[in-house]
């Protein structure tokens, strides 16, 4: 391999921490802006819910515009918060003039709950990335983030009632009433965003914000040498029933043309892993256990990249099977591994190609396909109480 081939991963790789900061920056200054703004007006207006977030966010866009300690927040995290200010400072104001826009209220409070979530998500996350095997459970993750997105909402909106209470030196029954809708909007919205995550914890929404705060902040958080040490001691171990390597998703490295068949060995053994035990597919990674890199310069970007896996899954495996699925980019100095974990299915899972669909399951350290009662007897055995529920008898 030339020089000027082994230096690329490491110099796109750097050009693109590059690019990522400088929009950070941006949105960090448009947000700081934004915060102060609507702190200044949230005081003048006595709207103390949008005071109450928006010192925060100043404080947390002055640091990373800092860059204390390498804290990097996203562009698509500032553009939420700035949002949530936005709208419940505008809520607020609006509902001062108007008492039938009381609606725009519930609706700032949902968001706000959604956001609170989606930060609890993002703290849950730095915690269980240090637990294998805990940062693939998105129930567990779902609970426990929704709990800090309804605590942080329910503190926000007690700290504004008593704080509006006491400027105006009463304890109204009206605005206890509206601090309990206001409760009830935002643990629906925290709810919400909980759900969402259990569902498909791959999605844009969650590669562009909680995704994108751990891989800025892999150094800071001390998690980037973790996910590394695991996918070297996966690689370490070898291929097995529970872990495979692939070299790249739709490049055929020989021709250098994009290949459904490398897109259909990846998600093969996807499907394998769910109908089995599960497992890890480490992508990027050649037979001999060598990181070469994913083929990411085939795609746009490394988010078009990971759509393009996304979208894959929910095409020819279905979005059922979504809250089993769980992946991320690890960077090495070589290039690029897509770590792709599965946990076991609760019901049999098909490769969908066109009008086939195919049964795969684990063999060793090869995914193999099973037909007739070969599938028949492994369903029955595995899957047997899903697939009572599915056939269950009409009475």
């Amino acid at each position: 391999m030339a020089e000027d081939d082994v230096g690329r991963p490491a110099e796109a790789a750097a050009n693109r921490e590059i690019s990522l900061f400088m929009r950070a920056r941006s949105g960090c200054i448009i947000l700081l802006a934004i915060s102060v703004v609507c702190a200044f007006i949230s005081a003048v207006i006595g709207e103390y819910k949008a005071l109450y977030l928006s010192i925060p966010s100043a404080a947390i866009a002055a640091v990373s515009l800092r860059r204390v300690g390498g804290f990097y927040m996203p562009l698509a995290i500032d553009a939420i918060l700035a949002a949530v200010l936005i709208m419940q400072m505008g809520a607020r104001w609006t509902f001062k003039y108007n008492e039938g826009a009381w609606w725009l209220d519930s609706v700032s409070d949902f968001v706000m709950g959604m956001f609170l979530c989606l930060i609890g998500i993002i703290l849950v996350y730095i915690l269980v990335r240090r637990m294998p095997g805990l940062d693939r459970e998105n129930g567990i993750i779902s609970v426990i983030a929704f709990s800090f997105g309804f605590s942080m909402s329910m503190i926000i909106i007690l700290c504004s009632f008593t704080t509006t209470s006491l400027v105006e030196g009463n304890f109204s029954e009206s605005r206890e009433f509206a601090s309990a809708g206001e409760m009830t909007s935002a643990i629906f919205g925290a709810g919400v965003m909980s759900v969402l995550f259990y569902l498909n914890r791959n999605s844009l929404l969650f590669q562009n914000t909680v995704e994108a705060f751990l891989r800025g902040n892999a150094d800071t958080i001390g998690i980037d040498e973790l996910e590394k040490d695991s996918i070297l001691r996966r690689i370490s171990g070898g291929e097995s029933s529970v872990t495979e390597f692939k070299s790249t998703i739709r490049t055929n490295l020989h021709t250098g043309e994009k290949d459904p068949r490398m897109e259909k060995a990846v998600l093969k053994t996807i499907v394998a892993f769910l109908n089995s035990r599960g497992g890890t597919l480490l992508i990027g990674v050649s037979d001999d256990g060598t990181v070469i890199g994913v083929d990411e310069s085939s795609f746009e970007s490394r988010d078009k990249m990971m759509l393009h896996l996304n979208n894959l899954i929910k095409s020819q495996i279905g979005s059922q099977y979504l809250p089993y699925i769980s992946y991320r980019a690890v960077d090495f100095d070589s290039g690029t591994v897509i770590r792709v974990d599965c946990r076991p299915s609760d019901s049999p899972c098909f490769l969908i190609e066109g009008k086939t669909e195919t049964f795969y399951v684990r063999s060793g350290p090869s995914s193999i396909d099973l037909h007739g009662n070969d599938l028949l007897s492994y369903a029955n055995h595995n899957f047997d109480k899903q697939l009572r529920k599915m056939y269950k008898p009409r009475v």
